[in-house]
């Protein structure tokens, strides 16, 4: 039997609480739709910044490609064998996991970026699993500002997982990493998958 404890889903609810503050738990009410929507399309149309990725390219081919490695970089596995522990220990091993922390530092701003659209088809990129994209770019539309407020949320963790990888603190980026996962999960609770029910904590 095989456990590992470097994946996500560490309950640091006190930690991200602080960070969600801003970012709200629901998606933005129906009578708010058009306004918001006519403010998003306004924000696009001024912004400076042409977005050309889609919002499950960025997620597929930034935030993905770094999470997982941070994510995976710090693991305790049991098996027939003992105890196996994974961590960075050399310097370049270190340096490599800082990228990814910085890699999701700037991808939080693309994330911000207003008119970007949420994909090119309506299948997921990776899996090509269907996909409602209709509905996905109107709640990123309308709740704009909640989507910038997640982001956010993002930005300031990952900030704190390059500090921690400059300080070489294994117990920091343990911490961090679940404080991550929780802000990615109430994002895409919000516009990904609002109406899928609650998975009840591991007992």
């Amino acid at each position: 039997m095989t456990s590992s404890i470097g994946a996500p889903k560490w309950p640091v609810l006190f930690a991200c609480a602080s960070l969600l503050s801003a970012c709200g738990g629901t998606a933005p009410p129906a009578s708010a739709d058009k306004s918001a929507g006519d403010a998003a399309a306004a924000a696009a149309a001024s912004s400076p910044y042409k977005p050309s990725s889609t919002n499950q390219e960025i997620m597929d081919s930034v935030v993905d490609f770094a999470s997982d490695y941070i994510w995976k970089a710090i693991t305790t596995t049991v098996d027939k064998k003992g105890l196996h522990e994974v961590q960075p220990r050399t310097d370049e091993e270190w340096h490599e996991l800082r990228r990814r922390a910085v890699l999701l530092v700037e991808a939080a701003n693309l994330l911000a970026v207003p008119g970007r659209k949420v994909a090119h088809g309506d299948k997921t990129v990776e899996d090509k699993q269907p996909l409602d994209v209709a509905k996905i770019q109107q709640r990123l539309d309308t709740g704009h500002e909640q989507l910038v407020a997640f982001a956010g949320a993002l930005r300031e963790v990952s900030l704190k997982l390059v500090d921690a990888a400059d300080r070489r603190d294994v117990a920091a980026i343990v911490e961090l990493g679940g404080t991550m996962d929780e802000v990615c999960e109430s994002c895409h609770k919000v516009f990904w998958y609002p109406d899928e029910p609650a998975v009840p904590p591991a007992k």
